[in-house]
């Protein structure tokens, strides 16, 4: 049975406004949030052919985005998946799930390998508050992607084995809060429709916004450095010592 149509309509504006933010993110660059420096760029040169103004762009751009785009992607997913439920969590959890009278106090995460020992430990501590707060309650941790056999070993280790915690991930995990055994399909097909359709208020999909940016962010970075050559890579230890 298809997710309902209210509920994907939900999810496919968390998605649009998603690439909204990446958009906004794109046009605000300056040639002063590029992280230039010289001695990286200098190292990986020959090996990613960063021989002139507009690779080491390119390069330097991608860099700068995909450290907030994992994030913030991380962050719509978690939203997606509240669409299924009965409320927000208390402290320590996300969501809250109710199942034939149950009540489930949910963690999300994006996938199965993001979380580091500590936070591993303080997650399932207040899991378990939440549990002791809300009696015949059940504490679940949960990840929207990744099958059972790429869970990290510290959700194995420090969520479930030592702090009693259960953990779902991957489709098992949107089959249980969605009650639908296909729902993680229907939302890998919501993602697949917005990424197809998606453009800006000027009609600019992201990509070509951030060709457009890219080739503005090259002309300034000529203007500094130079185009190549020794000019260059002179002025790029110069300009950043």
């Amino acid at each position: 049975m298809p997710i309902e149509p209210e509920k994907r309509q939900q999810i496919r504006e968390i998605f649009e406004r998603f690439l909204r933010n990446r958009l906004r993110a794109v046009r605000r660059l300056r040639i002063e949030d590029l992280n230039v420096n010289p001695f990286l760029i200098r190292v990986l040169a020959s090996e990613l052919r960063l021989n002139d103004a507009a690779a080491i762009v390119r390069w330097l751009v991608s860099q700068r985005l995909e450290r907030g785009m994992v994030t913030a992607f991380g962050i719509a997913l978690q939203e997606a998946a509240g669409v299924f439920s009965e409320g927000t969590g208390v402290e320590g959890a996300d969501i809250l799930k109710v199942k034939d009278g149950i009540h489930y106090h949910i963690q999300i995460k994006s996938g199965p390998n993001t979380i580091p020992k500590d936070l591993g430990v303080r997650i399932s501590q207040l899991l378990r508050s939440a549990q002791r707060r809300n009696r015949g309650s059940v504490a679940l941790y949960g990840m929207c992607y990744g099958s059972a056999e790429q869970v990290s070993s510290i959700v194995k280790k420090y969520v479930y084995d030592e702090g009693g915690v259960d953990w779902l991930s991957g489709r098992k995990f949107w089959e249980f809060i969605s009650g639908e055994p296909d729902c993680i399909e229907e939302i890998y097909r919501i993602a697949a429709e917005v990424g197809e359709s998606f453009r800006g208020p000027d009609g600019l999909s992201l990509s070509e916004a951030l060709e457009a940016k890219i080739e503005a962010l090259t002309t300034q970075f000529e203007n500094l450095y130079g185009s190549g050559g020794d000019e260059m890579w002179d002025n790029l230890l110069k300009r950043n010592s």
